[in-house]
């Protein structure tokens, strides 16, 4: 048993935390044959609406288990959920300071999704000192972006500037990832083939890479 905990967290939000966390964790079961938890954190819930859409459509939860908690629960839950699954993921909310603290200090690898956004870029660096005050593992994700954009350049400059470790992968702003959300399915399960597929197959692989 793996028993690791990823953290999900920035302070802005439409950064796609959700999406990366439940294409994630079906990643990490398709691909890997990993038993995951998701830990939905945030009021708004999207992660309980998308786990309730595949309960009612009967879409396969073999090795997925959901569970609600607070930001501060969340630190509990994962220590019970870590002892009879691989990989435990924790969705949060747009939160900063003391808020977030405790899923961080839950986590082994903190993930930070960050557009090519100026605005991304703003909202990064509070979430990315409490990571770094925790003595956590922390990886920048580029997400939700334009691969042809200019400002992806500038994304990674920004990442070097604050002295932090990227993902080899980015991650596109493609449609399936949206459509499938919708459905209660994730990219890796409403296709077979195709880029998205390959952006999420190679990003499980260097993150249970950095796990181990």
């Amino acid at each position: 048993m793996l028993s690791k905990v990823i953290t999900i967290s920035q302070q802005k939000g439409g950064t796609g935390k959700t999406t990366l966390t439940v294409n994630l964790a079906l990643a990490f079961i398709k691909y890997h044959n990993l038993k995951v938890a998701i830990i939905d954190t945030d009021p708004q819930g999207s992660l309980g609406k998308w786990f309730m859409i595949r309960a009612e459509k009967k879409i396969s939860n073999n090795n997925l288990t959901f569970k609600t908690a607070s930001l501060w629960g969340a630190q509990y839950e994962s220590k019970i959920l870590k002892k009879d699954h691989d990989i435990v993921i924790i969705d949060t909310p747009p939160k900063i300071e003391s808020d977030a603290r405790p899923s961080i200090e839950a986590a082994d690898l903190v993930l930070i999704p960050v557009s090519a956004s100026h605005v991304d870029f703003w909202a990064t660096g509070a979430i990315a000192d409490i990571a770094k005050q925790a003595n956590k593992k922390i990886l920048i994700q580029i997400n939700r972006s334009n691969l042809r954009s200019k400002l992806i350049n500038k994304t990674n400059d920004f990442i070097k500037n604050l002295k932090l470790s990227s993902t080899k992968t980015i991650i596109a702003n493609r449609q399936i990832y949206n459509s499938s959300m919708g459905e209660g399915k994730t990219a890796v399960e409403k296709q077979k083939k195709g880029k998205a597929i390959e952006e999420i197959k190679k990003l499980s692989e260097q993150i249970l890479s950095e796990l181990k």
